[in-house]
């Protein structure tokens, strides 16, 4: 069933920088920046409930991705790591990160349709985190993220995008306020999704890119649903292939 206890906002703004040594190899780093706020008559008893904005940066994730294939598919796969930058408040609709440990194992696949429908691409990314554990409890997840592209130009394409998440463990939500799991239910929810939504990339020039994406959920549980969910993406390149 779907509770409204309230609505949340954030604005995260993501710093990322991706450096390739060899033409398989590729190796990238992130740092986003929160800020968010909980507008509701269910707040939790944490500052970041407050009915104001809050910003904080939260976690590091380093990757290395390694260009394993390029035919009859493109096969990359990677491993990650997220390592929480400081003790940032956790508990809380608008909490900005889960505060964990994180390691990430997963691939990605890509595949041109030209010979099927022409000017059309299909990719998608698994991964499987393994979470640190909470409390004792087990709380790995599973992603599917996919998309299906069309080129209108060739400097110019739109996506049909999927996501879908899957815990392994972790708790039911919700839980009362007189259960010691109360105090970390944010981070052990048993979160599972699956969002729609569209997207749409511009090839300014050799160096430059911006990308363009509108999420919502269609289904989930044990967890806040997205409304509405917005992305604008800046890449610029600053040496050459």
């Amino acid at each position: 069933s779907e509770l409204d206890a309230g609505h949340i906002r954030y604005y995260t703004y993501g710093l990322a920088g991706e450096y390739s040594p060899t033409d398989r190899l590729t190796l990238n780093a992130s740092v986003p920046v929160v800020r968010s706020i909980y507008m509701g008559a269910f707040p939790h008893p944490t500052s970041v409930d407050d009915g104001t904005y809050h910003t904080t940066y939260t976690d590091l994730r380093a990757e290395v991705h390694y260009q394993l294939l390029l035919n009859p598919v493109a096969l990359a796969p990677y491993v990650a790591y997220v390592e929480p930058l400081h003790h940032y408040a956790t508990l809380g609709h608008a909490a900005p990160g889960r505060g964990l440990h994180e390691t990430w194992l997963g691939f990605a696949v890509g595949k041109s349709l030209d010979d099927w429908i022409p000017k059309t691409f299909v990719q998608a990314r698994f991964t499987y985190a393994i979470v640190q554990k909470v409390q004792g409890i087990s709380h790995d997840k599973e992603n599917i993220e996919a998309e299906v592209g069309y080129f209108i130009t060739r400097y110019f394409n739109v996506q049909g995008l999927f996501q879908w998440q899957k815990t392994l463990g972790g708790i039911p939500l919700p839980v009362p306020r007189s259960n010691p799991l109360y105090w970390y239910h944010d981070i052990l929810g048993a979160s599972a999704y699956t969002n729609l939504g569209v997207g749409a990339s511009w090839e300014y020039s050799d160096r430059l890119g911006i990308s363009f994406a509108y999420v919502g959920a269609i289904e989930g549980k044990n967890g806040h649903k997205l409304g509405r969910g917005v992305s604008v993406s800046v890449q610029y390149q600053l040496g050459q292939h």
